[in-house]
């Protein structure tokens, strides 16, 4: 793998928001980043459809950090909206979406305790992973499309990856017509 650069805070596609520092590699042509530990809050959706699963938990998180919280404080927003995708073990079974915000610095330390017990605060560990990154909307279709040809290129590569689960990037309010950005993401095992 190339030499890891650090990445400055603000990358043009946070527009302007906080999220999390990483570091970027490249890895046979393939775009890698390494994330420290973060925290981040999140729920769980089961389900068979991912853009109704992510609207749903968009929206159980989006009322947190709106002021729904023990602490009734209003939380900044934040990018990207993670999402983990847990697939289900066969066709038309349901599958895990669990939506994340990242958490301000500010609230690292002690973030609002959440009033909807589906929601929670987690640390993540540190992770690294493969990137595709795409424009437009960040539908299913997309998702399924960029993730599956993300898979292709590891395997091609012969960088070892983790199969079970995989992560969505969004960047952009549903209001951002234009310079949109979405990523799937693939963990790398060590």
């Amino acid at each position: 793998m190339a030499e890891a650069q650090e990445v400055g805070a603000t990358p043009w596609f946070y527009h302007g928001l906080e999220g999390p520092a990483f570091t970027e590699k490249n890895a046979s042509g393939i775009e890698v980043r390494a994330y420290p530990e973060s925290y981040w809050t999140a729920t769980t959706v089961t389900g068979e459809n991912m853009d109704k699963a992510l609207s749903e938990g968009f929206m159980r998180l989006f009322r947190y950090i709106s002021g729904e919280n023990e602490e009734k404080q209003k939380v900044p927003m934040t990018v990207p909206v993670m999402t983990t995708v847990t697939p289900g073990a066969g066709p038309f079974c349901e599958e895990n979406f669990t939506i994340h915000f990242y958490v301000p610095k500010e609230f690292q330390d002690n973030p609002p305790k959440p009033s909807d017990p589906r929601v929670e605060n987690v640390v993540l560990p540190p992770v690294t992973v493969a990137v595709a990154s795409y424009p437009g909307w960040n539908d299913e279709k997309e998702v399924i499309s960029n993730g599956k040809a993300l898979f292709q290129a590891l395997r091609s590569a012969n960088i070892p990856f983790d199969a079970e689960t995989f992560f969505t990037a969004g960047y952009d309010s549903p209001f951002r017509l234009i310079d949109r950005h979405n990523e799937v993401w693939v963990k790398l095992n060590a």
